[in-house]
């Protein structure tokens, strides 16, 4: 291991090196065990892509045999498992090894064409129709609790656009603290990848997911699920293909 955009951190310097570097760079975490054989192929590769010039993240590797509490609070249940922090979150994972493009556009999805979430301390815009906007604009980013935040409290015109929104939003922001989408195992998984694919700004990807998640579901949990996918709907707008497709199932 070389370079300093790669480095090894365990259970006490966690927080200190990836979760607060990551408020100013693109952290990406290679959890892994050294009788991993797919590890052994992922990591490499990893390694290489963190020592481009420009390569814009940091490669942070938590051998788990070690740290397993560590594993267990970001809830890996399979190695190798790579997950991707911005601001103190995971905003992207996926888990095995996989070939070269999938990585590159992995970690493509949250650098230079990512736009980055808004300033925590930023204060949404008194005009509720620009408050929408950026709302919109931070759903599509994946960036669900400072779009939560945008759309709060809004009244007249735009008040029911900023309901329809809301589980989005909603969604995306308990995603990200880590919290379960659901209780049936499957269902579970379904949810992950949908988020998954949102954050790879993968709208088709994301609605299938969430079609197999509510699939699974009974009741509350059932109607969530729809909620998100029509908030969706909302988003994308009516005439596109994918609220065509997808609505038809309701």
């Amino acid at each position: 291991m070389a370079g300093k955009q790669v480095i090894e951190v365990n259970q006490a310097t966690f927080d200190k090196e990836v979760l607060q570097r990551s408020a100013h760079e693109l952290v990406i975490v290679d959890f892994w065990a050294p009788w991993c054989g797919p590890c052994r192929m992922l990591g490499p590769l990893l390694e290489r892509l963190a020592a481009e010039p420009d390569a814009g993240f940091l490669l942070a590797k938590v051998n788990t045999d070690q740290n397993q509490a560590l594993a267990g609070r970001y809830d890996v249940r399979g190695i190798p498992a790579v997950k991707a922090f911005r601001h103190g979150r995971v905003i992207d994972e996926f888990v095995g090894a996989q070939p070269e493009p999938v990585v590159r556009r992995f970690i493509r999805a949250h650098t230079a064409s990512s736009p980055r979430p808004a300033a925590p301390a930023a204060e949404p815009p008194a005009d509720p129709v620009e408050r929408i906007s950026r709302a919109r604009a931070l759903l599509k980013a994946g960036t669900g609790c400072a779009a939560a935040e945008m759309l709060a409290g809004l009244s007249g015109p735009v008040a029911e656009e900023a309901q329809r929104l809301r589980p989005l939003a909603d969604y995306l922001c308990r995603a990200s603290r880590g919290q379960k989408a659901s209780t049936p195992p499957a269902a579970v998984e379904a949810h992950q990848a949908a988020v998954s694919a949102w954050n790879r700004k993968e709208s088709s990807a994301a609605l299938y997911s969430l079609l197999v998640a509510y699939n699974q579901e009974l009741g509350a949990e059932k109607a969530r699920t729809r909620a998100v996918m029509e908030a969706i709907f909302a988003l994308l707008g009516p005439d596109n293909e994918l609220t065509r497709q997808y609505a038809a199932y309701f």
